[in-house]
């Protein structure tokens, strides 16, 4: 960028404009130099709006979406006092959608993930308890039972044995654990930051 397009990008003058994606009003003169103003310029939009666009953009490597929320998932820290911690150092218990549990004290939110952005930022994991933590440490089984009514509301369950369509209707008025299988694990999203 040249000097004089730089001027004009950042100049100290009021600049509103109505965000092209949320309909907020937002100024260019209330920000310093950085990407996220690039891309208000470029494509016409917020800096709420500039900063989900980045986060598809850039994905950082150890995020996690849970429940429609963005958040950072750092390594369980060993040592936790020598360190400042995501939510005061909480343990939280997850398990990404491909299997894989995770267990960190250094969980770090970034927002809720607007309506607009969320076909872009889908889910990618759910919170757990301990106690479904360690089932599912302790005993990987899937599950394949089809005609079980708590199937779709199981971590276990393994959707893959259903190639022909469903095996059979759940009733609407059914409440999710109420076949009290002993291998039946709910995630737990009641977390909200």
């Amino acid at each position: 960028m040249n000097q004089k397009q730089d001027e004009g990008l950042y100049n100290v003058h009021p600049a509103p404009f109505t965000c092209s994606l949320c309909g907020k009003t937002d100024d260019l003169s209330n920000y310093d130099p950085s990407e996220y103003l690039l891309l208000m310029h470029k494509h016409h939009v917020c800096f709420h709006c500039a900063f989900w666009m980045d986060k598809i953009q850039n994905p950082p490597v150890n995020r996690e979406i849970i429940n429609g929320h963005h958040y950072i998932i750092h390594p369980f820290a060993k040592r936790p006092h020598n360190v400042i911690l995501g939510f005061g150092g909480h343990e939280f218990y997850i398990r990404r959608f491909d299997g894989t549990l995770i267990k960190s004290n250094n969980v770090w939110h970034q927002g809720k993930i607007p309506e607009h952005f969320r076909k872009d930022l889908p889910d990618t994991a759910d919170f757990l308890t301990l106690m479904d933590f360690q089932k599912l440490k302790n005993d990987p089984y899937k599950c394949m039972a089809k005609g079980c009514w708590d199937r779709y509301h199981c971590l276990r369950y393994d959707q893959s044995c259903e190639k022909d369509g469903p095996f059979n209707i759940i009733p609407d008025s059914h409440i999710p654990g109420n076949e009290h299988c002993p291998s039946f694990v709910k995630p737990y999203n009641a977390i909200e930051p």
